[in-house]
């Protein structure tokens, strides 16, 4: 049996999170004994509690940011990561950890310790770097401490600078749901799912909204997600542009939503509106086990999920009206969102079991390096 350390810079349930949930609840505990560390206590640490023989531990392990790109934002990191460092070193000797998987783009350490220790570094790369400077970085530290890179979609990949030779590409994947039926719910809904930033496209998703609010006034808009602490900004100054187009009726905030199941089974059609490519897009996987037609911007992951037109339609991220006119298309056609949505089905279960998804993680967990 092999014991694998996987660091992971989260404790809450957003997509890295449950991609990690999802493979130390399946991975073959025959084979492999999950260590997590994790950073603070939450929704994710209670999840993974609940999962038979995995250890759970709480440490604050240095994370990059870009506030780390100034002298003293440097100093301080320098500090933080020697401190993550010296623990992850002690940890993988006194629990004879054989793999380090390092869960995310921007957390160092745990590569770093896995090398210096010569025991294997799998790195998971879910992020689509978009500064030149930050992406040289990271690429840089990956490619030097990283045995392996998973990627989450080809675009992922391509994305670093870095040895192509190492990169596996490995499809997130969603459990299938055993209770898939819409809730009961007044009026057609249209939602969305993603942390409130700056590039998840909460306004294009507002912009849309208004369109489609001229044509079909009845429709309301569900937005669901939160700021990241410290970012609060964001979300107010998305409450007033939602108050400025006077949508207030029409386009709902619900903040964190914990009950995710309860969220899709409400709606009548998802929406991915990121105005940067995504990764891959979990949430896309996720409305399409729920039978729920998807509309998505036309880049990154969901143009690898998605074939537009046949289980999904896909737009272009900078066109309003384009992604309107996709919304009152299905909202004006039962029919048509029905036999889209079943479509999107039958692919989610095809092509991203979470079985396919842990197999392929657990060949690379027993590749030689």
């Amino acid at each position: 049996m092999k014991n694998i350390l996987f660091v992971h810079s989260s404790s809450e349930l957003y997509g890295s999170d449950r991609s990690l949930l999802n493979i130390v609840k399946n991975i073959d505990k025959s084979r492999f004994r999950a260590f997590v560390i994790l950073p603070s206590q939450g929704p994710l640490v209670d999840e993974l509690k609940k999962i038979p023989d995995v250890q759970v531990t709480i440490f604050e392990v240095s994370v990059l940011r870009r506030k780390n790109l100034s002298v003293s934002g440097g100093a301080k990191y320098l500090r933080d990561f020697w401190a993550s460092y010296r623990y992850i070193r002690r940890f993988i000797r006194e629990n004879k950890i054989e793999i380090v998987d390092t869960n995310t783009a921007v957390v160092f350490p745990g590569a770093v310790a896995a090398k210096h220790c010569r025991i294997k570094s799998v790195w998971h790369i879910r992020e689509i770097i978009k500064s030149s400077l930050e992406n040289k970085v990271i690429s840089a530290v990956m490619n030097h401490y990283a045995d392996v890179i998973v990627a989450n979609s080809r675009a992922t990949g391509k994305a670093l600078r870095v040895d192509q030779g190492k990169i596996r590409v490995v499809y997130n994947a969603v459990e299938e749901k055993q209770d898939t039926e819409p809730a009961e719910h007044d009026g057609l809904v249209v939602g969305m799912a993603g942390r409130i930033n700056r590039w998840k496209g909460q306004k294009l998703f507002v912009d849309a909204a208004q369109k489609v609010h001229e044509i079909l006034p009845e429709v309301r808009f569900q937005i669901a997600g939160e700021a990241y602490s410290g970012e609060e900004n964001l979300k107010e100054d998305l409450i007033a542009y939602i108050a400025e187009k006077e949508l207030e009726d029409t386009v709902i905030l619900l903040g964190q939503v914990n009950d995710m199941p309860s969220f899709y089974r409400g709606l009548d059609l998802f929406v991915l509106p990121s105005i940067q490519p995504e990764p891959f897009g979990l949430v896309v996987i996720e409305a399409m086990e729920y039978g729920i037609p998807v509309i998505a911007t036309n880049h990154g992951g969901p143009a690898e999920i998605l074939d537009d037109g046949v289980d999904g339609y896909l737009v272009d991220y900078q066109n309003a009206d384009q992604m309107a006119a996709r919304i009152v298309e299905l909202m004006s056609d039962a029919e048509k969102r029905k036999s889209i949505g079943e479509r999107g089905q039958e692919k989610k279960r095809r092509e991203f079991s979470v079985s396919a998804m842990v197999g392929n993680i657990e060949t690379i967990f027993e590749e030689d390096l």
